[in-house]
């Protein structure tokens, strides 16, 4: 066969295997070929220029740093903006798609701090009752029973944390530890007030 024919049969298979590393899963495999075409497409464009032009033989080695590159950039491009690109790759989602899920974390967002009461047993996943509204929720780490007070301490995606709803201790107006001894010298003085029924109690007056 023709080494000149060889030489262009090899370029184009190594552009082929180039769009195939991309698409079809070789564990390297196909890398591989690919090189050892772009190599024997060189070899044998030596054999056919190299002696008779070796300006042409130079051109052709100088146009394989731009056709490997060009080849490398049109598959990535397929690769990410096709419908069969589009199969091997996870679509990055849309802003129209990202856009509601955002809304909802933010209206979730204003329950924060806000106390409810759990709809059903929770374990962990449940729904909770809060200003009238039922929520997706989950616990804090903890299963809360049906009927439970609880309070929403965050946003977990689409879902609000709850978890225990605990009283907080009030102190009253005017501590009663106000006027208390507090030490020694604030002991009350002890009671010298005689009972006026006790003379007739004690036998030997």
């Amino acid at each position: 066969m023709d080494p000149q024919l060889i030489t262009i049969l090899l370029l184009l298979a190594g552009v082929a295997l180039i769009f195939a590393e991309l698409f079809v899963p070789s564990g390297g495999m196909i890398a591989i070929m690919c090189v050892g075409c772009f190599a024997g497409s060189v070899y044998f464009a030596y054999k056919s220029w190299y002696a008779t032009s070796p300006v042409l033989f130079g051109a052709y080695v100088a146009s394989l740093a731009v056709v490997i590159p060009s080849s490398m950039y049109g598959a990535f491009q397929l690769l990410t903006k096709t419908s069969l690109g589009n199969r091997v790759l996870l679509r990055a989602p849309t802003a129209e798609e990202v856009t509601p899920y955002q809304r909802e974390t933010a209206r979730l967002q204003a329950f924060v701090g806000q106390h409810g009461t759990a709809l059903s047993l929770m374990t962990p996943g449940g729904m909770v009752l809060v200003h009238g509204e039922r929520l997706h929720a989950v616990a804090d780490a903890i299963m809360i029973e049906s009927g439970t007070a609880v309070v929403v301490t965050g946003v977990d995606g689409t879902r609000v944390v709850v978890q225990v709803a605990t009283a907080n201790p009030t102190t009253p107006h005017g501590d009663a530890s106000e006027g208390a001894p507090t030490g020694e010298g604030d002991a009350a003085p002890p009671s010298t007030t005689i009972d006026e029924d006790s003379d007739e109690l004690n036998p030997f007056v």
